[in-house]
């Protein structure tokens, strides 16, 4: 019996634009929990955007401290002309309750380990405190900025971070977020995660991206993701990028 070993696990080629990413990440490392892999596509899905000259800011939803988006200013530096807006919301607290009804067992008991909470979770906009206290706590609009303005570079006038829970920020700013390249969603749960495609899925554009980072993760997330997608009119095939990360191109 032959085996193709291109199919192995650690037998793949290195990533498209291998040498750059490993540079990026260097730079945004201690700034982000997300996995290589993710950090990896993000980067050259960015790196995309600005060759092929798809218009419209890089938004995301959910930062930290801010490594992401960090990394996919690097992409716009090197490869476009950084005139693109970076938008950044957060809370810059612990994160909020999951909703039991929706979010799954593997949210409540995230939570319930990290935050120390015994209580119900009904979803309610409160932090729970002590979440990231393993991680080093939650990051802070300070952080983002000294690295992705400071450290990196970019310009801080295309540099705008919201700070609140989504449903609070985002509903000010109108039509003066524009339109969109790149939509990335580190929402976790299905409330947070609706909101945001509710109120920014149409704003990216064709040929655009949006990628949920928690989708194979919380079973709210995926809830939300797939009840907004079945009722469009187009039908998105969500790309895999690991275990729990998926992406689209937007039609």
């Amino acid at each position: 019996m032959s085996i193709d070993v291109a199919f192995l696990p650690g037998s793949m080629t290195p990533y498209d634009l291998q040498e750059e990413i490993d540079s990026a990440i260097d730079q945004v490392r201690h700034h982000t929990m997300v996995t290589y892999s993710r950090l990896a596509v993000s980067y050259q899905i960015a790196v995309h955007c600005e060759r092929a000259s798809i218009p419209g800011a890089f938004v995301e939803c959910g930062v930290w401290k801010g490594g992401v988006s960090g990394l996919m200013a690097i992409a716009g530096l090197r490869h476009g002309t950084a005139e693109r807006y970076l938008h950044l919301f957060d809370s810059f607290v612990d994160i909020c309750e999951p909703d039991e009804s929706v979010d799954g067992d593997r949210a409540v008991r995230e939570v319930r380990q990290w935050s120390g909470s015994a209580g119900p979770l009904t979803g309610a906009l409160k932090p729970m405190s002590g979440f990231y206290a393993a991680m080093g706590g939650p990051g802070s609009a300070a952080e983002c900025d000294a690295l992705i303005a400071e450290q990196i570079g970019y310009r801080r006038d295309r540099l705008q971070i919201h700070e609140g829970w989504f449903q609070d920020t985002m509903p000010l700013l109108g039509d003066a977020l524009g339109d969109i390249a790149i939509l990335r969603l580190d929402s976790d749960f299905y409330a947070s995660t609706r909101f945001c495609l509710e109120h920014l899925f149409d704003r990216v554009v064709s040929g655009g991206f949006v990628i949920v980072d928690d989708y194979g993760c919380y079973d709210g997330c995926r809830a939300a993701v797939d009840e907004y997608l079945a009722g469009l009119p187009s039908r998105y095939f969500l790309h895999h990028v690991d275990a729990e990360c998926r992406y689209l191109v937007k039609l």
